[in-house]
């Protein structure tokens, strides 16, 4: 009778007759089990990217699609993967992580798990689009507060860009 995977069991009846035809007859069962989860051949991976700005949905899917590199074996059945991930955590700007379990489960129900760590990094620094440019003005008689201020608070006419973040500005003004 089939069982999972290559497993299966028989029920034998075994008979002894003597020569004048009387026997006995016994009853036994060979069975074949399995109970050894599948061999993790290669251990899942880390893996870092730096952050696109929109999540990195494609390499995020293709390395869980890929269950993080991992490859496993049984000698029993097949290998069915399958991994725990609920999504990424929380870092600046759109970066972040996850640590994923990988389960090779085989078709009798024995698993056996390998984890590794999904990261998306922002190392790149923001771009300028338009740099600052010097402004003169007309001597007020008080120190051109205002003027002075309008312009470090307007970063000099500068705009920056970043894929991953927002820009936060800051200047060296002392006076």
């Amino acid at each position: 009778s089939g069982g999972c995977g290559n497993t299966a069991s028989a029920t034998a009846i075994f008979t002894a007759t003597h020569s004048c035809g009387n026997s006995t007859s016994t009853t036994a069962t060979f069975t074949i089990e399995d109970t050894t989860a599948p061999t993790i051949d290669t251990p899942a991976a880390d893996q870092t990217v730096e952050c696109d700005g929109s999540g990195n949905a494609s390499a995020l899917a293709a390395w869980l699609s890929n269950n993080g590199g991992a490859s496993a074996s049984d000698v029993c059945s097949g290998v069915n993967w399958t991994n725990n991930y609920t999504g990424l955590s929380d870092g600046c700007g759109n970066t972040g992580a996850a640590t994923v379990i990988f389960t090779a489960t085989d078709s009798c129900g024995n698993s056996t798990s390998t984890t590794a760590t999904f990261t998306i990094e922002d190392t790149t620094s923001p771009t300028i689009d338009t740099p600052a440019a010097d402004q003169t003005v007309e001597c007020d008689g008080s120190g051109n507060a205002s003027a002075l201020a309008a312009w470090l608070s307007n970063n000099g006419g500068a705009s920056a860009s970043d894929i991953c973040s927002g820009v936060n500005w800051t200047n060296n003004y002392t006076g």
